[in-house]
C-alpha cells in the first residue's frame, strides 16, 4: 500500500507498526513451517529409497499437500543441495565452497 493510502486510511502509526509486525510474524512462521515440511520430505524420500516412480505422490498424500507443492520443494529447494555422483550416479551434497 502506497504511503499516501496509509495516511487516507486514518490509521494511527502505532496500528500501522502493528500490521506490519504481524505480517512479519505471519511470514516468519509460514518460513518455518515450510522449512518443516522440507524436513520431512527428506526423511521421506529417504525411507522411500530416494525418488522411485510415484514417490512424490506418496509423499503428498501422507503429508497432505497437493503434489506440485512436493516437486516444488524437491526442484528448487531440495536439488541445488546435491548433485549426482560422476562414477556411481548416487546424490551426494554439494561442497559449495570447493565448486567454483
Amino acid at each position: 500500500m502506497s504511503t499516501i493510502r496509509w495516511q487516507r486510511s486514518g490509521l494511527s502509526w502505532e496500528d500501522i507498526c502493528r500490521r506490519a509486525g504481524a505480517r512479519r510474524r505471519w511470514n516468519a512462521l509460514r518460513t518455518f513451517l515450510a522449512n518443516e515440511r522440507r524436513r520431512q520430505i527428506l526423511e521421506l524420500l529417504l525411507e522411500l529409497g530416494g525418488l522411485p516412480r510415484g514417490a512424490q505422490a506418496e509423499i503428498a498424500r501422507r503429508l497432505k499437500v497437493h503434489p506440485s507443492v512436493i516437486s516444488k520443494d524437491i526442484n528448487h529447494h531440495l536439488m541445488p543441495l546435491a548433485r549426482p555422483c560422476e562414477r556411481c550416479g548416487t546424490l551426494q551434497t554439494r561442497d559449495w565452497w570447493r565448486e567454483g
